[in-house]
Order: C-alpha cells, then sequence, then structure tokens
C-alpha cells in the first residue's frame, strides 16, 4: 500500500529537536518557573532549620541570603543557593 505524502505533510525536525517536541513547556513564564525553583528550595532550606530570603538589588535583579541563627550567606544566584543546600546537607 502506497501512501502519497507531500512536503508540507512532512515533519520538519532534526535529531536534536524532533518534531513535535520540546524541552520548554508551553506558557511558561522563566520568572514563574524561577519563582517555584525559588519556593522549592525556600521550603528545603525550612526543613533544615534555615532561613532563605530573595531580596531585590537596587539596579534590577536580586541577590538571595540563605541562614541559621546568627549566620547570613549572600548568594547570588539559585545555583549558588542549590549548592548551599547540598553543603548544609539533609534534614535534621
Amino acid at each position: 500500500m502506497h501512501t502519497d505524502t507531500t512536503p508540507k505533510e512532512m515533519p520538519t525536525a532534526s535529531i536534536d529537536d524532533p518534531a513535535g517536541h520540546s524541552d520548554t513547556l508551553i506558557g511558561t513564564d522563566p520568572a514563574t518557573t524561577e519563582k517555584q525553583v525559588f519556593a522549592n528550595l525556600r521550603a528545603e532550606f525550612a526543613r533544615r532549620g534555615h532561613m532563605l530570603l530573595c531580596i531585590g538589588r537596587a539596579g534590577g535583579g536580586v541577590c538571595y541570603y540563605a541562614g541559621h541563627a546568627e549566620e547570613v550567606y549572600p548568594l547570588p544566584t539559585l545555583e549558588d543557593v542549590q549548592h548551599f543546600l547540598a553543603r548544609i546537607g539533609s534534614a535534621a
């Protein structure tokens, strides 16, 4: 049985980007995703008895601060926050 497919019916894709598939969720805003990541990290810090804050900078952007008791550490990016979380270990 022969199926006639014209070029307009052929999916366009490469090995790296299969047709119809994307790593990006449709309708997701990067800022919203960043807020969700921060909220999850903040919850993990709380489970370990630490606090995590996100403070806006005067020139734009944000800085994160993590701490426990009287010790507070500035962390410039969410990646730094994740590394710090790994350093403080598992929940008590």
